[in-house]
């Protein structure tokens, strides 16, 4: 099967839906919120969470500054992806396996002893960071944050021994709130919006770059481009996955750009036309002119008179 990007004359896919680093565009708001996972990382702040709804970015982000972690030496990365334990004792199984450790079905005391150790000799002795991410973390259990809250009971005087990062949608932010005495823990909130149109617009134009399209080309019409970033919504999961379906829509038509109508009959396949439709331009109605008024209804009179 052809794959559709290559008849645009473009060397990758723009519009995978991964959360690939080689298109992630760091702009705006997405910077500055990696500029401080990385400060909180690099201070040893212990617990920062990102807050976000389906589609903001969480997951890129996260795989962003899991790119840049893993090009410091002095960093140990841990992630888990899917943090639905059932037990407390399942979980912190999962926190010694994500930083290489294998440790035994055990007491939850001492496997919290064995991770203390494990964090005390890197994180002080060997003078490196911990660091353990934990994406969709709205899906923590009870357990499971009170296992954190634990974890980041661990420190010495100049730092905490473990940096936790948490992505989740909005949901985890009144999860951890409820628990004040993890409440207390977080060093800070980071809460991804929607992004503006001109943000939006920036991240397409990126993605086609990085795809292989040479400058001065273009493969989205001006009145297409405008069209599938107003429809984005300021979702960049949204934005990628319209872009995709328009371009196919093009492909399909045998067309080398992508227009209006192609955008259109993408959105008609996600159910988000009628919504995103441009309401019709207002006509303004002509002032009625109060001198040919009365000369009309003059003439009407000196008719029926005569």
């Amino acid at each position: 099967m052809s794959k559709y990007y290559r008849y645009f004359g473009l060397e990758r896919d723009p519009f995978l839906d991964t959360a690939d680093p080689f298109f992630y565009c760091e702009l705006g708001a997405l910077r500055k919120a990696k500029d401080r996972l990385a400060a909180c990382v690099e201070e040893s702040r212990g617990l920062t969470v990102v807050l976000g709804e389906p589609g903001t970015g969480k997951t890129s982000l996260s795989g962003a500054l899991e790119q840049e972690l893993l090009q410091d030496d002095r960093v140990v990365l841990g992630k888990i992806l899917d943090p639905t334990f059932a037990t407390e004792v399942e979980f912190l199984m999962a926190v010694g396996r994500v930083f290489g450790l294998s440790l035994p079905p055990r007491s939850s005391a001492a496997l919290k002893n064995a991770l203390k150790n494990f964090f005390f000799e890197t994180a002080v002795l060997e003078s490196r960071a911990l660091v353990l991410i934990v994406d969709e973390a709205q899906n923590i259990s009870d357990e499971g944050l009170e296992a954190l809250r634990l974890l980041l009971n661990y420190q010495v005087p100049q730092k905490k021994l473990l940096n936790i990062l948490l992505f989740g949608q909005s949901e985890l932010e009144q999860r951890i709130n409820d628990r004040h005495n993890l409440a207390d823990r977080v060093d800070s909130w980071i809460r991804l919006q929607p992004l503006d149109e001109a943000t939006s617009g920036a991240i397409l134009d990126f993605r086609l770059s990085r795809a292989g399209l040479g400058a001065g080309q273009q493969i989205f019409t001006p009145e297409a481009r405008a069209l599938l970033v107003r429809a984005s919504s300021g979702l960049p999961r949204r934005l990628t996955m319209l872009g995709h379906l328009s371009m196919e829509e093009a492909a399909d038509r045998a067309s080398t750009l992508v227009r209006e109508d192609h955008v259109q009959g993408a959105l008609v396949a996600r159910g988000i036309a009628a919504q995103m439709q441009r309401p019709p331009a207002a006509v303004a109605e002509p002032a009625p002119d109060a001198d040919s008024g009365f000369f009309s209804r003059l003439f009407t009179r000196l008719r029926r008179a005569g």
